[in-house]
């Protein structure tokens, strides 16, 4: 992430950031002091307490703990979020290192099915989560559980709102992606491209991004000096979105709104100080809560749900902020002293 997050670098080492690497943790009460630690592994395609997974990561830590489970977590990350082989080579690990259950964020929806399917040869329950569509059966893979949302429908509810706020027909928008050929990428950011294109809006530019931040900062200056009449730039996910605000503020340009997609504190804060006019919110924490109940409730024999659904938000405004934001996100944002105020009011 570039240094131009300087507050938000020095907040992730407040919090204890793991990003490719394994993080071991044991939470456990007297109650359970006498049982063996349910061993956890989480891969997810990034890990930062700041962002969707790292707030999964520390919201199921904590129910687990407050439940007494005592659990053994180990979280590895790629060290790139596009790159999908290493994430199949880290859920391998993690079935070498004998977990009892494996939670997976994939980085490709069909492409980790590989790993979910060497899951299941060695017997060990998974999860996937960022996504609530069960695999079809020709998958064949048997997922214990999903927690998360539809892409498409984030795309929707994105490109809906832009049509009746900002965009008119002749308008035109530029879209960053992530690599080519990402299904998550494509349901969020072409689902809104199809949608603009029938109502008349026109594309002025679509660029590739891989997810990164730095990426779609370099390129932004370039597209939108070749895209002058772009009024708006969507981009897939929280890390791009943050790039093209800061490119855009860079350059003293004002008059393109930029929507993002997961509306992480670092991007929350970038909506408080309009320097991103909307993103779509999801409550990862209250996916963690979710799973930790079923895999708690499974480790004793108990039957769960097959899905679990989170809810979606556009947060366009600071009002919004503050009312469609739950605080434990709040208070991880930059501005907290001044929402907190807002808050007490």
């Amino acid at each position: 992430m570039p240094d131009k997050m300087g507050g938000t670098e020095m907040k992730k080492q407040l919090y204890g950031i793991a990003v490719g690497f394994s993080l071991a943790m044991g939470f456990g009460t007297s109650a359970v002091a006498a049982e063996d630690p349910l061993k956890i592994g989480f891969a997810p395609p990034v890990y930062d307490t700041l962002d969707y997974f790292g707030q999964f990561a520390v919201a199921f830590q904590e129910e687990m703990e407050s439940q007494g489970v005592a659990i053994e977590f180990i979280a590895r990350a790629s060290t790139a979020e596009a790159n999908v082989q290493q994430q199949l080579d880290i859920v391998d690990d993690l079935i070498t290192l004998d977990m009892d259950y494996i939670i997976v964020g994939p980085i490709d929806y069909f492409g980790i099915v590989p790993a979910l399917q060497a899951a299941n040869e060695a017997g060990v329950p998974v999860i996937v989560v960022n996504h609530l569509d069960v695999h079809p059966e020709d998958a064949g893979v048997d997922v214990l559980a999903y927690s998360g949302y539809s892409h498409a429908e984030g795309g929707e509810v994105t490109a809906k709102w832009a049509l009746e706020n900002v965009l008119a027909v002749g308008d035109k928008v530029g879209l960053m992606f992530a690599e080519p050929g990402n299904q998550i990428s494509e349901q969020r950011v072409g689902t809104a491209r199809d949608l603009w294109s029938d109502a008349g809006i026109e594309i002025g530019f679509e660029h590739y991004a891989y997810w990164e931040q730095a990426r779609a900062f370099d390129a932004t200056e370039r597209l939108i000096l070749a895209n002058p009449e772009v009024k708006a730039v969507y981009a897939g996910n929280s890390s791009m979105a943050m790039g093209v605000a800061n490119a855009l503020k860079g350059m003293g340009e004002d008059g393109v709104e930029v929507f993002g997609f997961g509306a992480v504190p670092p991007e929350l804060d970038m909506i408080w100080e309009g320097l991103i006019r909307g993103s779509i919110f999801r409550d990862s924490q209250s996916s963690g809560r979710y799973i930790a109940d079923a895999i708690a409730r499974h480790s004793k024999g108990e039957e769960i749900e097959k899905q679990y659904p989170l809810d979606m938000v556009m947060v366009a405004s600071r009002d919004d902020v503050l009312t469609k934001v739950p605080e434990g996100a709040l208070r991880l944002m930059e501005n907290w002293p001044e929402i907190e105020k807002e808050l007490q009011k």
